[in-house]
């Protein structure tokens, strides 16, 4: 096709349409930009009967250079007119009107401090002009100022109107925290089985792991979210329950502080209880990212999670990686009236326990290979005591596709419910990781980890291709 022209950010180009995308020569640098058709978010008919044509919207970067010298780059929405476009194109990104959850009652929840902060820098560049582009401007915006904003959010807004009946979709600009703060309030402070209208989230990805984003296939494309909100629909979001011993506590603070276990919750359970979506862990995993949960681990964003690992599996005292203590019960059900076989796994030794509903745990570690997008099924990843060198070994091979499951100190199974009972005398080695957050079980305490049946909260996705 000739080169179409066409303004880009109000220069005039020549656009070159491409089977995968299309290029034009920016005026200020003389140089030729290349779109790749996984960063174009939609394509927009004009609505101007005296200008027909198209503008495609698209995802950009622009470098900037820190004091240090290094270079980051910055995603911003961009678009260019074109006026007409190959039916190749228009059959892929036409944009042909807001889908069902768009014409709930929208809520923008910008989470300030998930990641590296960049939660502020995406609405601005990102998420509001688009939402201005497709004319869905009527939104309530909600920018954290605290741990507790979405908590505190969910509770007196989002909750009290789902009871209501009234339809609500959450633009969450946040990373598995936020999405498990909302879990949490609903999960725990709504007693009954079904809500009058069930609120659906569409994910914006800017935490550190991103483990949920990563498992339901937002980063499929490099648009972080935004051409899932138009294409994705609304399905059930699978959770799960972990259930403590009496004294379990949040650990807060960089570790500085405790808070209850939601004191508010209706569930009926004598115990504190967590909701959660993505993983529950105690060992080396949870361990790591505890200790990377702080102000200076978080500005190094994803490679947190790989500096932790190496001080706790090579500390710098050269004790070695500690040996975690204590029983796993699985249970597993069998037959159409479910019968419970209980299984004890094999040894009072562990160094990694790790249960899970998703894939990934951050893009391209795939720690359960056999985990399909929101099928709602837990599974284990165990292994024993191990030499560091064999540990790390272990974790890296999650980055070939999770290659792991396949070695021999691995156990990777699917259970229905999972019991741990400590048997550590030092605090530090009987953290929990539910979800990113961190929860510390008392002396001889114990944590059950089981399937919730109940559908309280929907999620936004096109998971079509992982299916």
């Amino acid at each position: 096709m000739p080169p179409v022209p066409g303004p880009v950010e109000g220069e005039d180009v020549g656009l070159d349409v491409l089977t995968d995308g299309f290029q034009y020569r920016d005026q200020k640098t003389q140089s030729t930009v290349a779109v790749k058709d996984n960063q174009i978010v939609s394509v927009l008919p004009s609505q101007d009967k005296f200008k027909p044509g198209y503008t495609i919207l698209f995802v950009n970067k622009r470098v900037e250079t820190g004091e240090s010298g290094s270079q980051k780059e910055f995603p911003y929405l961009s678009s260019v007119f074109a006026k007409n476009l190959p039916a190749e194109v228009l059959s892929r990104h036409l944009y042909s009107g807001p889908p069902a959850h768009l014409e709930a009652n929208l809520h923008v929840i910008v989470s300030t401090a998930s990641g590296t902060g960049k939660g502020k820098t995406f609405f601005e560049d990102l998420l509001r002009p688009f939402l201005t582009y497709i004319d869905k401007t009527d939104y309530q915006l909600h920018e954290t100022t605290s741990d507790q904003h979405i908590i505190d959010l969910a509770r007196s807004v989002l909750l009290p109107r789902a009871k209501e009946g009234i339809t609500q979709t959450i633009l969450l600009l946040s990373g598995d925290g936020g999405l498990l703060d909302i879990i949490q309030v609903f999960f725990d402070e709504f007693e009954g089985e079904n809500l009058p209208a069930v609120p659906s989230i569409c994910l914006i990805p800017t935490g550190t792991g991103n483990a949920m984003a990563n498992s339901i296939g937002l980063f499929s494309d490099s648009t972080f979210g935004l051409t899932n909100i138009i294409r994705g629909t609304a399905v059930s979001l699978p959770t799960f329950k972990a259930t403590f011993s009496p004294d379990a506590e949040y650990i807060t603070d960089e570790g500085r502080q405790r808070s209850r276990i939601n004191p508010y919750t209706k569930t009926g359970s004598p115990y504190p209880q967590i909701h959660g979506a993505v993983v529950a862990s105690w060992g080396v995993h949870a361990a790591i990212v505890a200790d990377s949960d702080t102000a200076e681990y978080r500005k190094y964003g994803v490679d947190r999670f790989k500096m932790a690992a190496k001080e706790c599996l090579y500390p710098s005292d050269g004790s070695g990686p500690h040996v975690y203590r204590g029983t796993i019960d699985l249970t597993h059900t069998h037959g159409p009236d479910g019968t419970e076989h209980v299984q004890k796994l094999d040894g009072t030794e562990h160094m990694y326990v790790l249960a899970t509903m998703v894939s990934e745990l951050e893009q391209g570690f795939t720690i359960s290979p056999s985990s399909k997008p929101l099928d709602g099924r837990l599974r284990l990843v165990h292994f024993g005591p191990q030499p560091p060198e064999t540990a790390m070994h272990l974790m890296t091979l999650a980055y070939q596709n999770g290659k792991h499951i396949n070695e021999d100190p691995v156990t990777y199974e699917e259970f229905d419910k999972m019991k741990i009972t400590f048997d550590e005398e030092l605090e530090k080695w009987r953290r929990i990781c539910i979800d990113g957050k961190i929860v510390v079980v008392e002396k001889d305490g114990w944590v059950e980890i089981e399937r919730e049946n109940r559908k309280l909260l929907n999620i936004v996705t096109d998971v079509s291709h992982k299916l």
